[in-house]
């Protein structure tokens, strides 16, 4: 083995050595479902010989932290994040601050483009763009418009726009080009000669005259104009031509646009811009392409007729490849060709497949291709699915400016035909995060789902969310989840109120509908009549069945919405405008209702001003939603106050080490045993688990008083990949090398194991499954010992389309402070949408803030690895490292710091520090190399925790708590003679949640807007201190 070298501040340099884009190495064995348990673990001997038993850190995690779809990092610039055109391959929009140095506009605006350099994609970005115009306002804000030019020529319909405020660039959005691969802009054609040419074709469509002096002063013409233009054909540089850019009036009724090619004469585009009054609002005819020449081959894009399930013809887009056709559409802009492979794997089309009634949770299930010989269509679900995917992507794409679902150009998959696991039709619909999936209807529908506009609205609009505030998806918080998919379902479908009309069983609903938006009690008179929902707070469901109430709590923000949306001061149009700013800029993850009112009422001031904002807080207040502070759901508990080490494995993976941080060498080695997995400490660094290269699962004891360490084999079966320790040492979370979807649990208190089987959550109601996971890999433990966060791959198998993989990170409910027994399993997922050919894994929590983690982030297509840090309560994403594999990082004890792996600039394998920024999710500094050939390192701490609890009064005479479990308000009775006290409120790590003084017998604290869990109130007069346990239900 190597010598393991200590190099302090040496400036990290990463050696980019050669990589495969594989996230992960394949296993090399198919993974088995988890059908039944294959292998039944034997319990284990004691971690020690005493483990806790209820000093939990704390019971903040609320688990749902997805945060929806991941912006794309800078390449050498942290603070930037890029949302790309999945069209162009070039950026929409760059966010992040930066401060320019230099000091005219020209100067700071080409110090900007460079440092977003490496995801414009153009060669010399200071050069390709230039300022067309500056637009400055009052109130410090000024826009640099921006036209990109190439060789001095400018690229057709390429334009961008730079903001600054005070001095700081924040945002960089346009539409434009990669650079062009056109070595000459020499014509071969004059202009006169284009204008030739386009009056020629005109005659064949148009008259052509030459207008008369009044007749140019009417149309505001003073004769054709032509410009030189670059012309990028499906935004492809490859496919940029040297081109005239004509404008010519030939009467008054038109006003046309052509583009001609300067070395062939060939018409490019061409199309009037003259805008008639007429019932399809018809904004001029698209010519399209025009060419003498033999015409061009039959693969592409084409457009039928076909009849939808409700008998209606409709027009959809399909796309021809080898004389077959197929239900694709990519006509639409975020199409992007480069990264496509017609029809098996294409990148930005709406793609409708059949499930050949099979379910995506069993083992059989596939989903292939629609197709056609001629163009024709007899497949009235396919037709329904197909167009109604096309006109939810038209409504986000045409009200909002979104593209797609993800806003980033991501396909947009239904798939009809399919049915629940026993086989039975499924009645049901649901978005999984990465495609849509309809039944066919059983008892509460008599139609296949994909027949309604507003279903299929509803459930692509939980991919919206999700890609935005993403709601997690429980108790109110789902509850505004399920509410802002009903309001974009029926602005979709706008014609009524209702959802699920069009298809409901009016046996099992006898108002005709699913729900009701204006009358969330839909003919009902309680929970007991299906398709009721309470329509005010006071008449709100507070149990545990469905989430905590989603679908049925949801009734009380949709009847805000209408009466929001119905006020004449409002309507629709502004409505929806103003759901969608407040969805998308002021909700967060876990916000409660009044968390909406107060981002409703913000956006609408934002948008429209007072008259509207009050419209927006009366609509709350009429349905019990009354003002007050929203939630703020960031809270921390103390740092470990024991000394730091970093355990790690060398580059051999053949032992274990200790180092402190200032790279004094502590245990070398802590064992000869070779590590299979990386090693999981406990909280007070006492413990150590790892799967050992025999695929035994071991133990290391370590007493910090006497240096003695003790390693012990906790079970000899050579089953085992992978293992994690809680942070109190009371529980284990393992893999078994069967590559299955099963997670493992074994509690030392029960001496109990319990398995878990892993599924991606999807929004159906009824909590429908979609089993496409294959086997976790990574598993590290909150600190409450409730939650597993884990990285895994996933895989949806497809017959005639090539299998969707992809690695992501999610967060599994195992166990359940409150009961002392294992929970539900209750899932839900970090990203519900990954950019396309980009993984994500190797998660890893922040020490001391149960919010924040950091992971490893690869896009295959580019090549390219980034350490994020996320906040998973505000959705903020940041670039902690560039590097040329992936990090494996670690949080420092104080989250000051982290560690990671990398390789220097001579190749070599190390361990790296970065300093980080107080967000815990960006850097402070530049990393440096903390030890060479180190790998895998965890920071860990030998300290105990101070832990509120551990001297509760239990019998305490002096203090009456009532009611307990309590959900609104404490109602504390302390003894007359008391005098003053003050009353605080702490959960079980000690964090402070309330605090106030009474100078009363009794007091009333609201304790309503605490998460669900055990707390202690304690009470400190001059007659002492006296401390009791309540539950918040």
């Amino acid at each position: 083995m190597r010598q393991l070298t200590f190099i302090w501040m040496l400036i990290l340099a990463v050696f980019s050595l050669p990589a495969n884009a594989q996230f992960k190495k394949p296993v090399g064995k198919q993974a088995l479902p988890a059908t039944g348990s294959h292998f039944q673990p034997a319990p284990l001997p004691p971690l020690r010989p005493s483990v806790p038993a209820g000093s939990s850190f704390g019971t903040s995690f609320r688990g749902n932290h997805s945060l929806g779809a991941l912006p794309k990092p800078v390449a050498g610039a942290p603070a930037l994040f890029a949302y790309v055109d999945a069209a162009t391959g070039t950026p929409y929009a760059v966010s992040g601050k930066f401060i320019a140095t230099k000091n005219t506009d020209r100067e700071k605006v080409a110090e900007y483009l460079e440092a977003a350099a490496p995801v414009l994609k153009l060669n010399d970005p200071a050069q390709e763009f230039q300022i067309s115009r500056i637009q400055e306002e009052a109130n410090g804000y000024r826009h640099y418009f921006l036209k990109q030019v190439w060789k001095g020529v400018e690229v057709y319909g390429a334009e961008a726009v730079l903001h600054e405020k005070d001095g700081e660039f924040y945002l960089f959005n346009g539409r434009y080009f990669p650079s062009p691969l056109l070595p000459s802009v020499t014509p071969a054609i004059s202009a006169a000669e284009a204008l030739e040419l386009v009056k020629a074709d005109l005659r064949n469509t148009e008259p052509v005259k030459e207008l008369t002096e009044w007749e140019q002063k009417l149309a505001n013409y003073e004769g054709p104009l032509t410009k030189q233009v670059i012309w990028i054909e499906s935004g492809e540089p490859g496919n940029a031509r040297l081109a005239w850019e004509v404008e010519i009036v030939p009467h008054l009724a038109a006003r046309y646009h052509y583009v001609v090619d300067a070395k062939t004469g060939q018409v490019l585009s061409a199309y009037n811009s003259i805008c008639k009054f007429e019932g399809l609002h018809n904004h001029g005819e698209d010519r399209g392409e025009t060419n003498v020449s033999p015409p061009p081959p039959p693969d592409g894009p084409a457009i039928a007729n076909a009849t939808d399930l409700f008998g209606v013809s409709r027009t959809i887009n399909t796309y021809e490849k080898s004389n077959v056709f197929y239900l694709i559409d990519a006509s639409r802009t975020m199409f992007k060709p480069a990264q496509s492979s017609i029809p098996d794997d294409p990148a930005g089309v709406i793609l409708t497949l059949d499930a050949l009634n099979t379910s995506p949770a069993s083992n059989n299930f596939q989903a292939v291709h629609i197709t056609s010989s001629n163009n024709a269509w007899n497949n009235a679900k396919a037709v329904s699915a197909h167009y109604n995917g096309g006109k939810a992507y038209e409504y986000f794409k045409i009200t909002f400016g979104r593209e797609s679902i993800n806003g980033e150009g991501g396909n947009i998959i239904s798939l009809i035909n399919t049915v629940d696991e026993n086989g039975e039709q499924m009645d049901n619909a649901f978005w999984s995060g990465a495609a849509m999936f309809y039944g066919n209807g059983n008892q509460g529908f008599v139609a296949p789902l994909c027949k309604s506009l507003d279903v299929a609205g509803h459930e692509m609009s939980h991919g919206v969310i999700q890609s935005t505030a993403n709601l997690l998806y429980q108790d109110e918080s789902g509850a505004l989840n399920e509410s802002f998919a009903d309001v974009f379902g029926v602005m979709i479908d706008r014609d009524d109120w209702l959802l699920g009309d069009d298809v409901v069983n009016t046996s099992v609903f006898p108002s005709g509908a699913l729900r009701n938006m204006g009358d969330p009690h839909n003919g009902g008179s309680s929970l007991a009549d299906n398709g009721w929902q309470p329509a005010h707070y006071s008449e709100r469901y507070s149990g545990s069945q469905d989430n905590g109430g989603v679908h049925i709590n949801s009734g009380i923000v949709n009847k805000a919405f209408y009466l929001f949306a119905t006020d004449p001061a409002v309507g629709k149009d502004k409505a929806e405008q103003v759901y969608y700013r407040a969805l998308t800029q002021y909700l967060f993850k876990s916000a409660k209702f009044v968390d909406c009112r107060i981002a409703v009422i913000q956006a609408a001031t934002d948008l429209y001003g007072a008259a509207v904002a009050n419209v927006a807080a009366n609509a709350f207040t009429a349905v019990g939603i009354g003002s007050g502070g929203g939630s703020d759901p960031q809270t921390d508990i103390d740092p470990n106050p024991g000394e730091d080490f970093v355990m790690m494995t060398d580059d051999n993976f053949s032992q274990l080490y200790i180092f402190a941080p200032d790279g004094t060498l502590v245990a070398n080695p802590l064992t000869t045993t070779s590590p299979l997995s990386r090693p999981s400490i406990t909280d007070d660094g006492t413990v150590a688990v790892f799967v050992a290269s025999d695929q035994s699962m071991r133990a290391i004891t370590i007493d910090w008083n006497t240096g003695q360490t003790n390693e012990q084999i906790l079970s000899s079966d050579p089953v085992w990949r992978n293992v994690a320790v809680s942070r109190d040492g009371s529980r284990l979370v393992a893999l078994t090398d069967d590559y299955d979807n099963l997670l493992w649990i074994y509690d030392f208190g029960l001496q109990q194991w319990q398995a878990f089987e892993l599924y991606n959550p999807t929004t159906g109601q009824g909590g429908p499954v979609s089993g496409d996971v294959q086997y976790a890999d990574v598993i590290e433990w909150d600190y409450t010992g409730e939650w597993v966060m884990y990285d895994a791959l996933n895989a949806i198998p497809t017959t005639g389309v090539s299998d969707i993989e992809y690695w992501d990170i999610s967060f599994v409910n195992v166990w359940d402070n409150s009961t002392g027994f294992f929970a539900d399993g209750f899932t839900d997922k970090l990203f519900s949408l990954l950019p396309e050919d980009v993984s994500v894994g190797n998660p890893t929590f922040s020490k001391n803030s149960d919010y924040i983690i950091a992971f490893d982030y690869l896009d295959e297509f580019n090549n390219e690895y980034f350490l994020l840090g996320a906040n998973i309560e505000t959705g903020d994403v940041g670039t902690i490292f560039e590097n040329s594999d992936l990090s494996w990082p670690n949080y420092s004890v104080d989250d000051q710091f982290m560690v990671f792996d990398a390789f220097d600039n001579a190749g070599t394998p190390v361990l790296a520090f970065v300093q980080l920024a107080a967000n815990k999710i960006t850097p402070a500094g530049s990393p440096f190399i903390f030890i060479s050939n180190g790998r895998r390192g965890v920071w860990f701490a030998n300290g105990q925790r101070i832990l509120v609890g551990a001297e509760e009064t239990v019998n305490a005479p002096e203090i009456g708590l009532s009611p307990n479990p309590v959900s609104d308000f404490l109602n504390v009775l302390l003894p007359s003679e008391n005098g003053e006290a003050v009353l605080s409120v702490f959960d079980l790590s000690g964090r402070l949640f309330l605090q106030e003084k009474v100078n009363a017998p009794t007091a009333s604290i609201p304790v309503s807007s605490l998460p669900a869990g055990m707390y202690f109130l304690s009470v400190e007069s001059e007659r002492g201190s006296s401390r009791v346990r309540f539950v918040k239900q």
